[in-house]
């Protein structure tokens, strides 16, 4: 992206607070902020919160993004990426096979919105175009009494990728040539998102339907990265590869 693009005086951040207010949404956005997924779990139960179905926590820039385990989250520019966390309240605590479900929610919300775009899924929780990462999802949970809280920490990178991470890319820069990436397409994509979101959850306390496994199979088979491609998705969310082996994607 040039410098003098007019992308540049987007705020990813910002747009996605006016979307989440015109939605009658608790949202809270920051310019920058360690982790929003931190900074969501440790609001949680704040007494404000308490009735709270849903919470939208935003930053322009994270100073420590995380992903699984012990990886990171590399930012690129501030305000060029959806830095989020869905703060769910449940009645009961997640499912492993909640991972996939999220992951299956977020795919499909980005290829309703860009079908043109050649989007794929590595497990547990990572969103491609073509060969390029461009978006990663971390899943934590929140327990106090019999209240149960799901984080949904949700990075994107929309408007540009950072340059020195080769592997990522990003959905502007995935683009064809003349076609942009319009405000109208952003908040389609987050009313998409919300809907998918929302409806993944409601199913997180029951095995994977055979529809839901034929999605998952289709979105995990269309990386072109991936080494040996899948059979079929068991209804626990077990992986099994055309040569037998099985991969537990709650162990991933």
């Amino acid at each position: 992206m040039s410098e003098d693009s007019p992308l540049n005086d987007i705020r990813i951040g910002e747009v996605s607070k006016k979307w989440a207010e015109s939605n009658q949404l608790y949202v809270h956005h920051e310019k920058s902020m360690s982790s929003t997924n931190d900074f969501a779990k440790s609001e949680a139960f704040s007494e404000n919160l308490l009735q709270e179905a849903l919470c939208l926590f935003l930053a322009d820039d994270q100073l420590a993004g995380r992903g699984r385990g012990k990886n990171i989250w590399i930012g690129g520019t501030p305000g060029h990426s959806l830095l989020s966390s869905w703060s769910y309240l449940l009645m009961a605590k997640p499912q492993p096979i909640t991972s996939c479900l999220m992951g299956l929610a977020v795919y499909r919300a980005l290829a309703a919105t860009w079908p043109f775009l050649a989007w794929s899924l590595k497990a547990p929780n990572d969103i491609y175009i073509g060969e390029k990462k461009v978006a990663g999802i971390l899943l934590e949970s929140v327990l106090q009494g019999d209240e149960v809280r799901i984080v949904i920490g949700l990075g994107i990178n929309v408007l540009s990728s950072p340059p020195e991470v080769t592997t990522s890319g990003s959905i502007v820069g995935s683009m064809p040539r003349g076609i942009p990436l319009l405000g109208h397409d952003w908040t389609s994509f987050l009313d998409r998102l919300l809907y998918e979101l929302t409806d993944a959850l409601s199913y997180c306390e029951s095995p994977l339907n055979a529809p839901t496994r034929m999605s998952l199979l289709k979105a995990l088979n269309d990386n072109p990265n991936l080494q040996e491609y899948f059979e079929r998705v068991e209804a626990d969310g077990t992986m099994v590869t055309e040569n037998g082996k099985t991969i537990h994607w709650s162990e991933l």
